[in-house]
C-alpha cells in the first residue's frame, strides 16, 4: 500500500511540473528513450493522455470488468436528453478526435454510415441493443451529418473507459453491471463476439 501511495505521489508531482510520464504495457514507468525505441508486436500501439501527460504502450486491446451501469446510463440519459432501454446492452462507439488513423484511408461518409448501420443490424440479431455515438472532439468524424453523434457529457465515457487516445475509434458494451471494451480500430466481428460474451 505504501509503495502504491508513493507511486501516485511521483506521478502527480511529475504531472504538476509538466514532465511527461512513459509507461510500458504493465504500467511500469520507463524512460522516454526506451518508450520511443520499443518495437511493438502486431496490433499493439502507443497511446497518450495529453491532460495527464502520460503515454503508454498498449498490447492488450481488450478490457472487461464491472461497472455501475444503472448510474452511467441514467447520467447519459439526463445529460444528453435521450432514452436508453436499460434492460438492453448499450453499445457506445467513442471517437477521440483527429489522429493518423482516422485521417487516412479511402472510406467516405456514405461507406462509413452503411458500415455502422450494417453493424447495428448484425448486433440486433443477437440481442436488441442501444447504439450510442460519442466523441471527445468531432474533428474527422465523416458520419457527423449522417449519424447522431453526442459530445461526451462531463467526459463520462472517456474517464470511465478510455483513459488514453486510442487511434481511429473504440467501443464499449455496457450490460448488467458489466462492460467489455476494445481500444482502437475495430471490426464488426470484434463487436459481435464481445456482445455474445457479455450477454451469457
Amino acid at each position: 500500500m505504501k509503495k502504491l501511495f508513493a507511486l501516485i505521489l511521483i506521478i502527480q508531482s511529475l504531472s504538476v511540473f509538466g514532465q511527461k510520464i512513459f509507461k510500458d504495457e504493465n504500467d511500469k514507468i520507463i524512460s522516454e528513450e526506451i518508450y520511443n525505441n520499443r518495437k511493438l508486436i502486431q496490433g499493439g500501439f502507443k497511446a497518450c493522455n495529453d491532460s495527464l501527460q502520460i503515454c503508454k504502450i498498449i498490447i492488450n486491446r481488450s478490457e472487461e470488468g464491472s461497472v455501475e451501469s444503472e448510474k452511467i446510463l441514467t447520467d447519459l440519459q439526463n445529460l444528453l436528453n435521450i432514452k436508453l432501454e436499460k434492460n438492453q446492452p448499450t453499445i457506445i462507439t467513442f471517437h477521440p478526435g483527429k489522429d493518423y488513423c482516422n485521417s487516412s484511408g479511402t472510406s467516405t461518409a456514405t461507406s462509413q454510415y452503411l458500415w455502422h448501420k450494417e453493424k447495428e443490424e448484425l448486433l440486433d440479431k443477437i440481442k436488441k441493443s442501444n447504439f450510442l455515438y460519442v466523441y471527445k472532439n468531432n474533428t474527422n468524424i465523416k458520419t457527423i451529418k449522417k449519424l447522431k453523434w453526442f459530445k461526451d457529457p462531463k467526459n463520462i465515457i472517456e474517464n470511465t473507459f478510455f483513459r488514453y487516445h486510442y487511434p481511429c475509434s473504440s467501443y464499449v458494451i455496457i450490460y448488467n453491471n458489466k462492460y467489455r471494451s476494445y481500444f482502437g480500430e475495430f471490426s464488426q466481428t470484434q463487436v459481435y463476439n464481445d456482445l455474445q460474451e457479455i450477454i451469457k
